[in-house]
């Protein structure tokens, strides 16, 4: 009797651990494990123009600058200009009277010395901008003081500050792009280089004219400078590109038709102005889906799904 007992309880054992071997997993574990899955956006590498390139940066200037001076000792009568003003060649700026002329104040006016009394005019030889006022009405000066400081608006240049290592590629005629503050750019070309470099950063300096720009003096610009002609290649977002701490290695993830995410090794190259990073890998193709977002952190082969709103744009 016993013997059969113990033959009931090991029958009842396996059935009972074959049904909870061959039971379907709970809808709430099939919930959890789509749940856990991750969204990522997707799409396909595209063809871009990339050129070998660099950034130097330039300083605005004005070249040539010019002085009103006294011509004789006396007191100044101001014209009321003031820093800013343009000034015209031929304009009167100021009228300066002598001490001899303030002596015959108390002459009879109707004599013969009446006409030397008037005061005389100091003319501007050259036209340009104000950026300095010395005098001001009863300052009294002495010959050859000056007086002002004019700056002339065509001769503001950049000057472009290239590193000497460059120098073997970067030359005067090379084409440049001037990447302007307000966002726009100015295509144009380095002409003579100074013929001095900077002992402490080791820059030899170009000019760029750009008079026509109303840059003020002494504004730091980015200037593009190309180191080779352009040349076509496959591209994706930067977002898609993943890399280690050091830099020195670089993979996107394609997805699968299995919808898993295969990290792929990529050689990086350079980045285009709307934000395309240059790729290169024989294992991509033009129509392949890159993950475009959500590829951080990613471990090869991971299961992921398309956001909801790229599918609908799929469909």
């Amino acid at each position: 009797m016993y013997k059969k007992l113990q033959i009931f309880c090991a029958v009842t054992t396996v059935i009972l651990l074959q049904a909870a071997c061959t039971s379907a997993p709970t809808a709430d574990a099939g919930e959890e494990e789509v749940k856990a899955t991750p969204y990522v956006t997707v799409g396909t590498p595209v063809t871009r123009s990339f050129n070998s390139s660099v950034t130097f940066t330039g300083v605005t200037q004005y070249q040539q600058k010019a002085v009103i001076r006294a011509g004789l000792a006396g007191y100044i009568s101001h014209r009321g200009w003031k820093m800013g003003d343009v000034v015209k060649a031929g304009s009167v700026y100021c009228t300066i009277t002598s001490k001899e002329q303030q002596a015959l104040k108390g002459i009879d006016q109707t004599g013969i010395l009446s006409k030397f009394r008037n005061p005389i005019p100091v003319i501007v030889g050259t036209g340009g901008i104000i950026t300095a006022v010395n005098y001001q009405n009863g300052d009294f000066v002495s010959e050859g003081d000056i007086l002002a400081t004019l700056t002339q608006r065509s001769s503001l240049v950049l000057l472009v500050n290239v590193p000497v290592e460059y120098l073997n590629k970067v030359k005067a005629g090379s084409p440049v792009t001037i990447l302007l503050p307000d966002g726009a750019k100015m295509n144009a070309r380095l002409q003579v280089g100074l013929p001095t470099a900077d002992p402490v950063v080791q820059t030899q300096s170009f000019i760029v004219p750009i008079a026509s720009t109303d840059l003020p003096e002494g504004a730091n610009i980015k200037v593009l400078v190309p180191l080779s002609d352009p040349q076509q290649g496959m591209a994706v977002p930067v977002n898609a590109v993943q890399t280690d701490e050091t830099q020195q290695h670089f993979w996107v993830f394609k997805l699968g038709k299995d919808n898993r995410a295969y990290k792929v090794e990529v050689k990086a190259g350079r980045i285009s102005p709307d934000s395309l990073q240059q790729i290169q890998s024989s294992e991509i193709g033009m129509n392949d889906r890159i993950i475009i977002n959500g590829a951080y952190g990613l471990a090869d082969s991971s299961k992921v799904q398309i956001a909801p709103a790229e599918k609908k744009g799929e469909n």
